[in-house]
């Protein structure tokens, strides 16, 4: 392609100017800051990457696997983002893993299952995308170093034995991998780096990106594109109370950075939102407290008991039906009970969260069921008869609440017991940019945006109305190596 000179750089940041598109960025002040400064602060790259996440990472490492040049920005000192911090399960139909365990599994039954969980309002297209490429997705990441556990297992909303736990503690595994690979192959990583603005060709192409670093604007031109993968918008209050006003107020076990400014920006720049209003919750920290435990993520190993020491649901069904269900009970939160055995199923990073929640009044540990039911204030003889009758269904795979026979696997039983609070708190912003199967941002009449790419937690379409468990992470590292693919062809005519 022709090289960018610097005085299309100049026309561009007059286009924008004229466009009104800076204006939430303080218009003619910021337009007059970026000109003024394109000699020191303009950058030129073949791709230039938004966000350092999983998606990020991926769609960084998979151009520059194809020789591209990349700079990849990241808002936050660090890398990670919600990957990081996330459980790091990864669901994917293994032929392998499943077929040594005898369970039956395809790609077809993946997709339809996501089909059927996102209520008619996930895009077929981007589901079998997902369904299809998940497995080739863990093999490129196995071998670029990345380990998981032969066991595979069910994890919480995920409704099917196909979820990969990383040898690593939890997603920071993948972060790490991927962040050597890609700085072994020459990607700019720039951390502390705010992107704020797409930069727009007259012909509307999407050429760059503007932002402050250091308290300095910049400027990024991208010849092949740009990627947005800078997460959806679990962290900002304000987003959720106004998509999701109902859920005002919640808790949030969103990394910090994911406050959504790059979903606006596109949208700004022509782009199309879908399901904003979507947003799922996992239990977690109820309103007013602050730390997280987690005895809820392996759905055969405990169960959940309302202030009456009563179950209420079926702990293994769909997430929003939880959610709700939760949110219906007059104090919003619930208890998560499981036995020792349950607990050391986890890796070592939950389990040191549990044992400080005890600390913090948020877990609690008793060698007796009557002293774990004084300690969460809930009647003795309910608690007791409550995990009696969930042992009885997992001798006899018949449970009251319609828990599936397999997931009735482990009683609870083995001292001492625990319990965490199980209130709801923001997990996953299902909406965002709407995109094709190649990872392309599409405009308001469904066509492609030249230029402009999305991936991960930042897009709308793959889940729809509900995200199954262990789903997160092979969203955003499948669409993330697939927008990095892209690219690697002629962006401006969209060719994969």
């Amino acid at each position: 392609m022709k090289r960018i000179s610097r005085r299309f750089l100049f026309g561009q940041c007059a286009e924008l100017g004229r466009s009104g598109a800076l204006a939430s960025l303080g218009g003619s002040a910021l337009f007059a800051s970026l000109t003024s400064g394109c000699s020191r602060t303009t950058a030129e790259t073949d791709l230039a990457v938004v966000g350092g996440g999983g998606a990020g990472l991926a769609a960084a490492v998979s151009a520059a696997e194809l020789g591209l040049r990349v700079v990849l920005f990241e808002k936050m000192p660090a890398l990670g983002g919600n990957t990081a911090i996330s459980t790091g399960l990864f669901a994917a139909v293994d032929p392998k893993r499943q077929k040594d365990a005898g369970i039956r599994d395809s790609v077809e039954l993946y997709a339809e299952q996501m089909l059927e969980s996102g209520r008619g309002r996930s895009v077929p297209a981007l589901v079998e995308t997902l369904a299809r490429e998940a497995y080739p997705t863990l093999l490129w990441l196995e071998g670029l170093g990345m380990r998981f556990q032969d066991e595979l297992i069910e994890s919480y909303g995920s409704h099917w034995v196909r979820d990969h736990r990383p040898l690593s503690a939890n997603g920071l595994g993948y972060i790490r991998i991927l962040s050597a690979e890609a700085m072994r192959l020459g990607v700019d990583i720039r951390t502390d780096a705010k992107v704020e603005e797409l930069v727009k060709a007259a012909d509307g192409r999407i050429a760059g990106i503007s932002g402050v670093r250091a308290g300095k604007p910049f400027v990024c031109l991208a010849r092949s594109g740009i990627v947005i993968a800078s997460g959806g918008f679990g962290a900002n209050p304000e987003m959720i109370a106004r998509y999701a006003p109902e859920l005002a107020g919640l808790t949030t076990d969103n990394a910090p950075g994911n406050t959504g400014e790059m979903i606006l920006a596109a949208q700004r720049a022509g782009a199309a939102l879908r399901d904003m209003g979507e947003i799922q919750c996992l239990p977690g920290c109820p309103q007013g407290r602050t730390h997280r435990v987690r005895l809820h993520t392996d759905v055969s190993r405990f169960i959940m008991v309302n202030r009456e020491g009563r179950r209420f649901v079926r702990e293994d069904g769909r997430r929003d039906d939880l959610r709700d269900a939760v949110l219906a009970l007059p104090e919003r939160y619930a208890y998560s009970i499981v036995d020792n055995r349950g607990l050391e199923s986890h890796n070592i990073l939950v389990q040191k969260e549990t044992v400080v929640g005890v600390e913090t009044g948020d877990a609690w540990r008793a060698k007796t069921l009557e002293d774990l039911a004084r300690q969460i204030r809930v009647p003795a003889a309910a608690l007791i008869d409550s995990v009696q009758t969930y042992n009885r269904a997992v001798h006899t795979k018949s449970d009251p609440f319609g828990r599936e026979p397999m997931n009735l696997i482990h009683t609870i039983e083995a001292p001492p017991f625990w319990a965490c609070y199980a209130g709801m708190t923001v997990h996953s912003t299902m909406g965002g940019i709407a995109i094709n199967e190649k990872a392309q941002a599409l405009d308001r009449t469904g066509r492609p945006i030249p230029g402009l790419f999305a991936a991960g937690e930042t897009t709308g379409g793959v889940h729809g109305v509900n995200r199954l468990g262990a789903h997160g992470v092979p969203d955003a590292l499948t669409f993330g190596r697939i927008a990095g693919r892209t690219c690697s062809a002629d962006a401006g005519e969209g060719k994969a």
